[in-house]
This record gives C-alpha cells, sequence and structure tokens, in this order.
C-alpha cells in the first residue's frame, strides 16, 4: 500500500506537478497582474510655435512626467510611425496660437460692442466712442474658427494601446478646450454678454479635436490578433514535423550520433515542410477564413523562414537533448504567447527582460505585424528579420556539432581514458 509513496518516481511525479503549476501561475497570473500601461511613447509635436501653444506643450511635459505616467512625450522623427518609434501623436496644429488669439479679440470686441450698443440706445454714447463701437463691430463681423489639435493613433502597432488612447487623447484635448471654454465664459458671464447660438458653440469648443488612425487594423485580421495567431501558427507548424522528421532521421541513422549528412537532409527535409506548411497555412486563413493579407507572395515568405527558424530550434533541442526535452518546448512557447499578448511598455521588467526580449518568436511576430498593417514599409522589419535569420543560423551550426561533440564525449573520450 505504502510502496507507491516510497516510490522516488512518485516524489518526482509531485515535484514535477508543482513544477507545471509554478510555471503555469508564473505564465497566466503574475504576468496579468503585473500588467500596467505606463510610459507609453506618444510624440507631442508642436507645429505652431506660438505663445499659447508653446505654454500648452509645457504644461503637458510636465503634467506627464512621471515615472508611473501613462504617457511618456517623446520628440517626432521621421518615419516614426511606420519604423513604430511611438504609439500615436498629439499634434497641435499650425495657426494654433493665432485662432486661440482671435478669439480672445472677438470676445473682446463683442464685450465692447453690446456694451457701447447699450450706451447709444440711451443716447449715452461719447462722440468719442463712436469710433470705438464701429471698430469693434468690425471685429466680430470677422470669421473666427476653433484651434486645431490633430490625434494621430498608430493603430497596427497594438491594437490594446491605440484604442487606449484613442480614448486618453482626445480627452487631453477636450480638458484643454474645456479649460479654455470655462474661462471665456466665465468672462462673459461677469459682463452678461449674449451671443449667438454661433458664437456660444466656439465659446464652447474653442479647440477643434480630430482623430487620425494610421497603419489601419483591417477588419478582418481578428481585432488586432492575427500577427499572434498566426506565430502560433507557425510554431505548432514547426512542433509537429521537426519531431516527426527527428525520429525518422534518427530511426534511419547509421549511428546513434547522427553524422552531416543527416543533419542536411533534416535540414532539407525541414525547409520543404515550411515552405509547404507557409503555403498551406495561407489558404486556409485567406481563401478559407477570409483574412486580409494585403501581399500573399510576401506573406508566405515571412511565414516559411519564421516555420523553418522554429524548426531549426526545435530540432536542434532534440538532436542535442532527445525526447526527453520535447515537453520544455511547449513551456518556452507558454511563456512566450503570456508576454506576447501585451504591449512591452505594458510588462513588468521582469517579464520584459527576462522573458520576452528573448524570445524568437516575437521577432516572427514583428514582421508578420509589418507585412499586415505597415504597408509603407518600417525598418523594423528587416532587424526582426535578421535576428531571427542568426537564431536560424546557430541553431543549425548547433545541429551540426551535437553529432560530433556527443560522440567525443561518448565515445572517443572514454575510450582514451580507457586505453590511457
Amino acid at each position: 500500500m505504502f510502496d507507491v509513496i516510497r516510490s522516488k518516481r512518485y516524489w518526482l511525479a509531485l515535484l514535477l506537478v508543482g513544477a507545471i503549476i509554478g510555471i503555469v501561475s508564473f505564465a497566466l497570473i503574475g504576468i496579468r497582474n503585473s500588467v500596467k500601461v505606463k510610459q507609453i511613447p506618444v510624440a507631442l509635436v508642436n507645429e505652431d510655435k506660438g505663445t499659447l501653444s508653446n505654454k500648452i506643450e509645457s504644461k503637458l511635459r510636465k503634467k506627464f512626467n512621471g515615472k508611473d505616467s501613462k504617457i511618456k512625450w517623446v520628440s517626432p522623427q521621421k518615419d516614426g510611425f511606420n519604423d513604430q518609434k511611438y504609439y500615436g501623436a498629439f499634434i497641435i496644429r499650425s495657426g494654433f496660437s493665432k485662432e486661440l488669439q482671435q478669439q480672445n479679440e472677438s470676445l473682446k470686441a463683442q464685450i465692447i460692442s453690446q456694451k457701447l450698443t447699450t450706451l447709444q440706445k440711451k443716447e449715452e454714447l461719447p462722440d468719442s466712442a463712436k469710433s470705438q463701437l464701429l471698430q469693434a463691430k468690425f471685429v466680430t463681423q470677422k470669421p473666427v474658427h476653433p484651434a486645431q489639435i490633430k490625434i494621430s493613433i498608430n493603430q497596427g502597432m497594438n491594437a490594446q494601446i491605440s484604442q487606449l488612447l484613442s480614448q486618453a487623447l482626445p480627452q487631453i484635448a477636450n480638458a484643454l478646450s474645456s479649460r479654455i471654454s470655462a474661462q471665456q465664459q466665465s468672462v462673459l458671464s461677469k459682463n452678461k454678454i449674449n451671443l449667438s447660438a454661433k458664437s456660444w458653440d466656439l465659446v464652447s469648443t474653442p479647440i477643434s479635436v480630430s482623430t487620425h488612425e494610421s497603419n489601419k487594423i483591417e477588419k478582418n485580421t481578428v481585432n488586432g490578433t492575427a500577427p499572434m495567431l498566426l506565430v502560433a501558427l507557425a510554431w505548432f507548424s514547426a512542433l509537429i514535423p521537426s519531431l516527426i522528421l527527428w525520429r525518422e532521421h534518427t530511426k534511419r541513422s547509421a549511428s546513434k550520433f547522427l553524422n552531416a549528412t543527416t543533419i542536411t537532409s533534416q535540414l532539407i527535409t525541414g525547409l520543404v515542410a515550411s515552405i509547404l506548411s507557409a503555403t498551406v497555412g495561407f489558404l486556409f486563413v485567406n481563401v478559407c477564413f477570409n483574412l486580409t493579407i494585403p501581399n500573399p507572395i510576401n506573406f508566405i515568405g515571412l511565414m516559411s523562414i519564421s516555420i523553418f527558424v522554429f524548426y531549426l530550434i526545435i530540432t536542434c533541442v532534440l538532436d542535442w537533448l532527445g525526447f526527453a526535452f520535447y515537453p520544455l518546448l511547449l513551456v518556452v512557447w507558454f511563456l512566450a504567447s503570456s508576454v506576447m499578448s501585451y504591449a512591452p511598455e505594458a510588462l513588468d521588467p521582469l517579464y520584459r527582460k527576462g522573458i520576452y526580449s528573448w524570445v524568437p518568436m516575437r521577432f516572427s511576430m514583428q514582421t508578420l505585424t509589418n507585412t499586415l498593417y505597415f504597408h509603407n514599409g518600417s525598418s523594423t522589419t528587416m532587424s526582426s528579420l535578421l535576428v531571427l535569420l542568426i537564431i536560424g543560423f546557430v541553431a543549425a551550426i548547433l545541429m551540426y556539432s551535437s553529432g560530433y561533440l556527443k560522440h567525443y564525449l561518448f565515445t572517443v573520450r572514454p575510450h582514451r581514458k580507457i586505453n590511457n
């Protein structure tokens, strides 16, 4: 009865269960509990450079200067949206200060005009004030427009963050507009001035806020989660063939250790399987499920590279460590998928530096994100692709070295010790 409890395998199984629970808790609960949106880079652009716009820019920078601030103002860069330097832009448009100044001048003119008109009706208006009345009426007849603030959202960069910014940035602009409106209404109230409906509209909204989305997420891209799902498709498209081909090659190998010819065969068969998997994957996601893919050839090429690199990583682990460590690859994917669901800025430093920074899947997701949403090109595509290729090259070198080193460690070296 107690033989099972006394056995080492029982306690090893309990230890394994505890480790699995710990990893799952770490990935599912720990990461989600630590997610906090802060220091999201947003470009603050002042196209006006007037006195009022400079004051507003300065106040905005001071207001969001803390380390725990959700927004981090950054300077605009050339191709900053396409190169994914920031998630959005808060743009004070040219003529901003001039429009606000004209609003204030029109407001003063209306106050003067109504007060002097009242005196004129009572026949109490001095002759010296008649020219002032004419000038005030002339100013009130000039067209006055609201100052302009434009909000640009880099939607393709991250669906969750873009949704957050599309609410937060207009709120900041509307708060500025409300503050200026309150000041103007206070002046009107003190002077008991009556305005037309059109004039009241301008006083109510002295700043007009427009929102524009760049690198849009298309409708049929699973609400912006398509890159993440495609990486999952690429990983599992590599996970299964790598195991099947590894077992097939080890069975056909003349010795216990894989030689260069066998490794080369692994590479060639893996490459063919990767291209085939990418093509079949495209047919399913695009033709069957109507996923929007702007450039099919580019997509199949990037998917093929991702699958092949993943295949090399998985096969490298199998060549070196064997099937016993195959479940480790599932753990790696589990951890990677947990952190890739969020923007890196929202992750705790432990998860961002400890997991997100080194998992190869994030580079694959970057290339797929770019081909789906960034149609004008992005420098991050080449950099991410280069990292993937380097990872694949290193994995291939390790695959070739596995047979020689294992042969040396387990055959040549022991024989030398016996002979000595």
